[in-house]
């Protein structure tokens, strides 16, 4: 179906309705609102930032779908980045296609707006493109929108079809979308799970297929919930599963990793199987909910630490006193043992980063020692930061959780978890956001943690290495505050 002409504006017109789901707008208003009514809500802390969300006819995976979008309820969002591919172009187009002149998505229930701002901003970027008629009779984002326009009312949305990737080009798409993301942005990936049996060609199995399909949908979820990119992309490769959007579900576990991670909800799990009876052929449908990570700091023990920071770093450069706050002027949680790193940066050039691993005392006397060791990290000792910069300097503030031993690899998640690794006298270590912000692999991170500390970029292989893993609460001055 062609894309029409409504008072001059390119306009995707409804291809699925009447048919996947209802056509008529009475009916399908009823349906959405009772099923979203009857769902059970989800146990999310927090603002949702992500869902993943199935795409079969309503029949099917309505209920699911419905249940994540419950999450929703309460909340306000502007913008909605949909992440959806195409099911008859599938494994045909590389990078991500967005629409190059298309102003609206329309539904039965009336019109969506394309965020053509971002659309076009993201056209410029490398990996982006515009290919006419990709989503022609394309399901996977229009299932999406009745949802949308029921629990979320009014937003501008960004509708992108996400074909071949490798690795790195899920980190380079997920930079490029990264600026568009804000506090008033929801993102929402398409994907059915597993497509077992005879219509689909796959057997991984042949006994016990109820109980088999639901431990595999179980085995695809896990490192999902976790916002965990390389336990989902070792699951695939491991196992084969038919996971029709694994695409767009990689390419979110990638955005919400280079945000320092987020945790997932399973808000609902069924399959056509069950419903039908008819296990020949099933198709799994999950409904995946996603929070940012709570952090333990209050927001006024954030501001008062960042202040402390930027008050000691300010002193340290004119060569005063640094400042020697009392106790009881201090918010309660920065006066307890804390470990931190305090990082600066100069229009994203690092000028300066230094912190302890072990509590040795008060929270805020850390910040004000590692700010003023920041100031004279000695990787900069022939371009020390002066006052000069003070103005354009930004700092962070890297709030460290006590050390784990890392036994098996895979419990290390980019996007949450820092590395400290030892070697007889050699020891290095990186921060969470120097790996996420990086886009790298579980095992990048290893090699460059070893590199840190000196030593050969397989030596996290050998035995006598240690591992030890750490997660950090970040904040900042700047935006990159979570």
């Amino acid at each position: 179906m062609a894309e029409a002409q409504e008072d001059g504006r390119a306009v995707r017109p409804a291809c699925v309705a009447g048919s996947w789901y209802p056509g008529d707008r009475a009916a399908l208003t009823k349906l959405v609102d009772e099923l979203v009514d009857k769902a059970k809500p989800p146990a999310v802390e927090g603002k949702p930032v992500a869902v993943i969300s199935p795409h079969a006819g309503y029949r099917f995976s309505a209920p699911v779908a419905a249940a994540g979008y419950r999450a929703l309820r309460g909340h306000a969002y502007k913008r909605v980045i949909v992440l959806a591919f195409s099911h008859r172009n599938a494994g045909r187009y590389q990078g991500v296609d967005v629409p190059k002149e298309l102003t609206a998505y329309e539904t039965p229930l009336g019109q969506v707006p394309v965020d053509r701002l971002v659309c076009d901003a993201l056209a410029k970027k490398a990996g982006f493109e515009s290919q006419p008629g990709l989503d022609r009779g394309e399901h996977s984002l229009e299932l999406q929108l009745p949802f949308l326009q029921r629990v979320v009312g009014e937003f501008q949305l960004v509708p992108l079809h996400v074909g071949r990737m490798k690795d790195e080009d899920y980190f380079k798409a997920a930079e490029a979308i990264l600026p568009s993301i804000d506090g008033e942005t929801l993102l929402v990936a398409s994907s059915d799970f597993t497509h077992y049996g005879a219509n689909f060609g796959y057997y991984p199995f042949k006994d016990d297929v109820p109980k088999k399909i639901r431990e595999l949908g179980e085995s695809a979820a896990a490192p999902i919930l976790k916002g965990d990119f390389d336990g989902f992309a070792e699951h695939l490769a491991e196992t084969e599963d038919t996971i029709c959007g694994r695409g767009p579900i990689l390419l979110l576990l990638r955005i919400l990793s280079m945000q320092a991670g987020a945790q997932g909800v399973l808000a609902a799990f069924d399959t056509s199987g069950n419903m039908t009876g008819d296990w020949s052929s099933s198709v799994t449908y999950q409904s995946i909910v996603f929070t940012r990570r709570p952090g333990t700091l209050s927001e006024k023990a954030r501001t008062a630490l960042l202040r402390l920071a930027r008050q000691t770093v300010a002193a340290q450069l004119r060569n005063e006193k640094s400042p020697e706050p009392k106790a009881e002027d201090m918010p309660p949680d920065v006066r307890a043992d804390g470990a931190c790193f305090v990082t600066l940066q100069n229009q994203g050039r690092l000028r300066g980063c230094i912190g302890n691993m072990e509590a040795v005392g008060p929270l805020y006397d850390s910040v004000i020692r590692n700010a003023v060791n920041a100031t004279q990290d000695h990787r900069f000792i022939a371009n020390p930061v002066t006052t000069k910069e003070l103005g354009e300097i930004d700092i962070e503030i890297s709030y460290l959780t006590p050390m784990n031993r890392v036994k098996e690899i895979d419990e290390i998640i980019v996007g949450r978890h820092g590395l400290l690794i030892t070697m007889g006298m050699r020891r290095g270590v990186l921060l969470p956001q120097v790996a996420y912000e990086r886009g790298w692999r579980r095992e990048q991170f290893l090699e460059q943690t070893c590199g840190k500390a000196g030593l050969s970029p397989d030596a996290w292989k050998k035995p006598e290495t240690k591992i030890e893993s750490f997660t950090a609460e970040v904040f900042g001055e700047s935006d990159k505050s979570r």
